[in-house]
């Protein structure tokens, strides 16, 4: 019996310690369960903070792109308007510049409208003088083959002493204009001037002003050789002073035009150039080996003071004298055939042949250095009935004839731009209808102060030999069915600058020509 209660008392002990242990169990899973809900609830309050987070990053950063993209577009807005006024103002400033000169214009006509008047007035009281053409001036020219020493000594062909005509008194300038007096005729500078008797300060004034006429109207030969003609008239007339020591401008300027010919001139045609380079003309069925053109080309050389050294090129182009001259007449081109020349820009046209020219050089890879350019005035005329001379040399940009023209010659060039020295020319020799002989001179100072002049003279002694061939390539784009043919053509705004241009080189006749 005891142990029958002792295993009654085990047993019930048992069981208190069993319900006590399943009463802890029942407690650990619900504390387990607990942590459990407690965790999803915490990864669900973290992914829904997360999404809050990307959300609200989101936004701030679409605000953030639209806020600057209000800013950079209120930005540009403000430099549009900003640009749009700048260009007004300038436009403003260029119409008003270009309403001065029409006014100026205008009153300097009206002026020599008066002042025609007065002398058209005065010749009426003045004793008829006629001239007479000398008969055999009007012959052909010599069939000898022109040479550059008699291309220079044509400049200076001085007209016979002022004779007589048999017709009527005629306005000089409008003839030789209108192509019905030759200005490159021998003689054709000193018709209609008067005897050296009747001359006064009131005929040089007229005179002086035909000789301005001319040199507007292209013919800047004939201008100075009349002037020459003049001043032997005026020096015969004892007049004083001498018209060269004159304080005006016109005769300054078409002087100016006697010494840069001149010095060209002699420069081409000076017997102290030295050949360093020769290229013989192949036939067109040349070696299959080589498919280079190949030209008539000689380089020359020549010491100048200072030990500089000039560069003349002499090549044959097998093109016709109007298609030679047209590249030149087209400055936007320049860059794509004249070695050197990154771009070119005509800032000023005086005249037809006349032009005011900016060029950007190319860029030479030195660190540091900076870009160079030129301001170039450029000019051309007959100078004997078988040739035509050109001429070129920089400037300064304030000396432009006009301030629409300096403006935009600023605004071409920046403030780290070097101006460089630039002065040479052409010779075009017509030996043929369809064969130019073409002669050129060009001295060059890039200013570039790391470099010894020798090695700039080396280097244009070399690239100087290209100019032919590339200048053979561009005038045949001038051809009939050439790429720049309709340059020449209306409804072309060059149309009658060409025009002008094969009416004046009517004239010429090619060396042998009967």
């Amino acid at each position: 019996g005891v142990q029958q209660s002792k295993m009654v008392e085990y047993i019930g002990t048992a069981s208190e310690i069993l319900l006590h242990a399943e009463a802890k169990q029942a407690a650990a899973a619900r504390r387990l369960r607990e942590a459990r809900d407690a965790r999803h609830d915490a990864e669900l309050e973290a992914g829904q903070a997360k999404k809050d987070a990307a959300r609200k990053a989101a936004s701030m950063e679409y605000f953030s792109r639209a806020s600057m993209e209000l800013d950079t577009s209120s930005a540009a807005a403000t430099v549009k308007r900003a640009k749009d006024a700048e260009a007004a103002a300038t436009a403003a400033r260029a119409n008003e510049e270009a309403a001065r000169a029409f006014l100026a214009e205008a009153e300097v006509e009206a002026a020599e409208v008066e002042a025609e008047a007065e002398v058209k007035a005065a010749e009426a009281e003045v004793a008829e003088v006629q001239v007479v053409f000398d008969e055999e001036e009007k012959e052909p020219p010599a069939t000898s083959a022109p040479s550059e020493t008699a291309a220079a000594s044509a400049l200076h062909e001085r007209p016979p002493e002022h004779a007589s005509l048999k017709t009527p008194r005629q306005a000089y300038v409008e003839e030789v204009c209108a192509g019905r007096i030759d200005g490159t005729a021998a003689g054709a500078a000193a018709l209609l001037l008067p005897a050296a008797a009747a001359l006064d300060e009131a005929e040089i004034e007229r005179l002086l002003c035909e000789c301005e006429a001319l040199y507007r109207a292209d013919q800047f030969l004939l201008a100075m050789r009349r002037l020459l003609a003049l001043e032997a008239l005026a020096s015969q007339a004892g007049l004083q002073p001498p018209l060269r020591e004159r304080d005006d401008i016109r005769v300054s300027t078409i002087l100016r035009t006697e010494a840069e010919l001149e010095s060209q001139l002699n420069m081409i045609a000076s017997d102290e150039w030295r050949r360093v380079a020769h290229r013989a003309s192949r036939p067109s069925g040349g070696s299959a080996r080589s498919s280079c053109k190949q030209y008539d080309l000689d380089t020359y050389v020549q010491e100048l003071p200072g030990g500089r050294m000039a560069v003349k090129v002499v090549g044959v182009v097998p093109r016709s004298i109007e298609c030679v001259l047209a590249p030149l007449l087209q400055p936007e081109l320049y860059g794509s055939w004249i070695p050197g020349i990154k771009a070119a820009l005509q800032v000023c046209r005086a005249s037809n042949f006349r032009r005011f020219i900016h060029i950007k050089a190319l860029t030479v890879p030195i660190p540091f250095l900076a870009p160079r350019h030129a301001v170039l005035t450029g000019y051309g005329d007959i100078l004997s009935a078988t040739s035509v001379m050109c001429y070129i040399r920089s400037i300064d940009p304030s000396s432009l004839p006009d301030e629409p023209a300096r403006v935009a010659a600023a605004a071409l060039t920046s403030d780290s731009s070097v101006a460089i020295d630039i002065t040479g020319g052409f010779l075009f020799e017509v030996l043929s209808p369809n064969e130019t002989r073409v002669s050129s001179t060009m001295q060059l100072d890039p200013k570039l102060k790391l470099l010894p002049p020798r090695a700039i003279d080396w280097f244009m002694k070399h690239v100087a030999a290209n100019l032919i061939p590339m200048y053979d390539k561009m005038a045949s784009k001038f051809e009939p069915d050439g790429q720049h043919a309709h340059l020449m053509v209306p409804p072309s705004d060059d149309a009658a600058t060409y025009e002008e241009l094969r009416r004046r080189l009517a004239v010429l006749q090619p060396d042998g020509a009967d």
